[in-house]
């Protein structure tokens, strides 16, 4: 362990850790009773995943040799998750019901506008139709305001963390863990701790910022290939497995 901190995470191995940390999450969505400490804990782990992939998609966009097929990439396998997604934690099709592969994918579409357009209204006009259309998919506006957040102040990964704090204490309500119980001890002359007992799952926000501290860029993996596809297929194929295990047990 001390050895990989000292040489930094590469960008699979973050990856990899945000896979696993998927799973535990969309188990405890499919299976686990909610309320219960079993559920907190799964989905206090799997919290993590979406920042830290949001930043794996930062660091492609600029790595990639080609951004068209990454993007094209994004969008045919976001629309082969299309139905896993819609029946793995639901038992009723909405067809604005996206997954997070979309979002991801609006989320590059958002900081190539960022970056190539240079008329600024023209620009934020985009950028605001690209954050219109996110809402109904999976973590929606939070993404792509992540994902420009992090692009923003690529290459300087101290601003990168900050300004990911900032975003996650306001858009996942992590500051109100810390504030919720001095409002009700200020309003209602008691220090209410309920809020935090039940939700301190959003903790799980906090986990990539460790990520992102370690992460090491000259890390780049020695299976890139394989890193590139896993998540791409893992992603629709545990999904199909979460949905096939609900219908079969209802």
């Amino acid at each position: 362990m001390k050895e990989i901190l000292k040489k930094g995470l590469s960008i699979d191995a973050m990856k990899y850790l945000a896979i696993a940390a998927m799973l535990l999450d969309h188990i405890a969505n499919a299976f686990v009773e909610e309320p219960s400490h079993l559920y907190s804990v799964m989905t206090l782990i799997g919290r993590m995943t979406g920042p830290v992939m949001f930043f794996a998609a930062v660091e492609a966009y600029h790595h990639t040799k080609n951004l068209k097929k990454y993007a094209f990439r994004l969008f045919v396998f976001a629309v082969i998750s299309y139905l896993p997604f819609m029946f793995a934690f639901h038992d009723n099709f909405n067809i604005l019901r996206l997954n997070v592969i979309f979002t991801i994918f609006l989320g590059i579409l958002a900081v190539h506008a960022r970056r190539s357009i240079k008329d600024i209204v023209v620009k934020t006009g985009l950028i605001l139709l690209l954050i219109i259309a996110s809402i109904p998919a999976d973590y929606g506006v939070s993404c792509i305001v992540i994902m420009l957040v992090l692009d923003y102040y690529y290459g300087n990964r101290k601003n990168q963390i900050v300004g990911y704090i900032i975003v996650a204490a306001f858009a996942f309500d992590v500051l109100e863990l810390i504030t919720r119980p001095f409002f009700g001890l200020i309003y209602d002359r008691r220090f209410d701790m309920v809020f935090m007992e039940e939700n301190y799952y959003l903790l799980g926000y906090v986990l990539p910022i460790f990520l992102f501290y370690f992460y090491n860029d000259r890390q780049r993996g020695k299976n890139n290939r394989f890193s590139k596809w896993l998540f791409y297929i893992f992603y629709p194929l545990h999904l199909s497995v979460i949905a096939m295990i609900r219908i079969f047990l209802l």
